[in-house]
């Protein structure tokens, strides 16, 4: 289990922290994926200069830059995963 945590600027400069989400997936991405489609729904602002994500696992703590998993996402070898998950979104 992955915990993640989204993190952007605030449009007053400042930045902001939003409640982390723990997630099962295959890989770190996967959920990574799956996690900001959370994140969006709850209003975060994907496309804040520098977002990214802290993961926090049994490994220990990384950091994704969203344009990281977005470039992951538009890999043709994720387009089913997309597909199944919804993830399309994401990608506009």
């Amino acid at each position: 289990m992955t915990e993640y945590h989204f993190h952007w600027r605030a449009p007053d400069g400042g930045a902001t922290l939003t409640p982390g989400v723990r997630i099962q997936a295959e890989s770190d991405r996967h959920g990574a994926a799956l996690a900001l489609r959370t994140f969006m729904r709850q209003g975060c602002d994907l496309t804040s200069p520098l977002a990214h994500l802290d993961l926090t696992d049994a490994s220990g703590r990384h950091t994704l830059l969203v344009d990281e998993i977005v470039d992951w996402l538009n890999e043709p070898n994720q387009a089913a995963f997309v597909e199944r998950e919804g993830l399309a979104v994401l990608l506009q």
